[in-house]
C-alpha cells in the first residue's frame, strides 16, 4: 500500500484571524448603528406623543367652544371657563400642562392669545383662542373659535 502525500485543505491561522477582525469590526458598526436607530426611534415616539396631546387638546377645545354658549378668560387664575345655562367646563392652564374637568393634556404652552370679535383681550369674554407650544415649530399651534350668538349685542 502506498501512502500518497495528501494535503489537507485548510485556512491558515493568519487568514482566520483576519476574518475574525473584520467580523468584529462589522459587528461593532452594526451595534453602534442600532444604538443610533433606537435613539432616533425614542425621539420620534416622544414627538409623536406630544403632537397627539396637542391634537387631542385642539379637538377637545373645538368641541367645547361649539357646545357651550359663553366663554370667558380669567387672567389672574389662568382659567378658561366655558358655560351654558345647562352646564359648564373649565380649562386651567399651567406651565407644564392644561387641565380640564375631565382631561389632562401634557403640553407646555408657550403663548396664549384670546380674542373677542376679532380684537385681542386680556381678560373677560372671548370667542377665540390661539395657543402655541414649546418643543414645536410655529406651524404647530391651535386656533379655536366659535360663532357668536347675535344676542351678545342685546
Amino acid at each position: 500500500m502506498r501512502l500518497k502525500n495528501r494535503t489537507i485543505k485548510a485556512f491558515t491561522l493568519t487568514e482566520v484571524m483576519v476574518v475574525l477582525v473584520i467580523s468584529a469590526i462589522v459587528a461593532g458598526l452594526a451595534f453602534s448603528v442600532l444604538g443610533i436607530v433606537q435613539s432616533n426611534m425614542r425621539s420620534i415616539e416622544g414627538n409623536y406623543r406630544y403632537q397627539s396631546e396637542i391634537q387631542s387638546l385642539e379637538v377637545s377645545l373645538t368641541i367645547d367652544f361649539n357646545k357651550y354658549t359663553n366663554a370667558t378668560w380669567n387672567q389672574e387664575k389662568e382659567q378658561l371657563a366655558l358655560f351654558s345655562p345647562i352646564a359648564q367646563k373649565s380649562y386651567q392652564i399651567f406651565s407644564d400642562s392644561i387641565v380640564s374637568n375631565t382631561d389632562r393634556f401634557l403640553v407646555t404652552p408657550k403663548s396664549k392669545i384670546f380674542y373677542f370679535e376679532g380684537e385681542q383681550v386680556h381678560s373677560g369674554r372671548i370667542d377665540a383662542v390661539k395657543l402655541t407650544f414649546d418643543k414645536t415649530t410655529d406651524v404647530h399651534r391651535i386656533f379655536v373659535f366659535k360663532r357668536n350668538d347675535p344676542s351678545i349685542h342685546f
